[in-house]
């Protein structure tokens, strides 16, 4: 309390410095946060080989689950069908 009252420029001055500081400490916290979810996403996805291509193991899964969807697919469409004739003939 034994400050004195600080004229407009200083005051002005120390308000500039502290935006200053707030917005370093942002543009650092965005950039971790940035990192940090491109860590992440690659960690929670396939591994991608430089070039764009999946690993191994990934393409057989993701072969695996394209064909299982196909039939889950064509069984729901033949399924729709009988349900329409059902309804259409009886």
């Amino acid at each position: 309390m034994d400050e004195e009252p600080k004229t407009r420029k200083a005051y002005r001055e120390a308000q500039k410095h502290s935006q200053s500081q707030a917005s370093e400490r942002d543009k650092k916290r965005v950039q971790v946060e940035r990192e940090y979810a491109r860590e992440q996403r690659q960690k929670r996805h396939g591994k991608m080989q430089p070039n764009g291509q999946f690993d191994d193991i990934t393409y057989k899964r993701v072969t695996g689950l394209k064909k299982k969807l196909n039939w889950a697919i064509g069984i729901v469409i033949v399924l729709l069908i009988i349900v329409f004739l059902v309804l259409a003939f009886v």
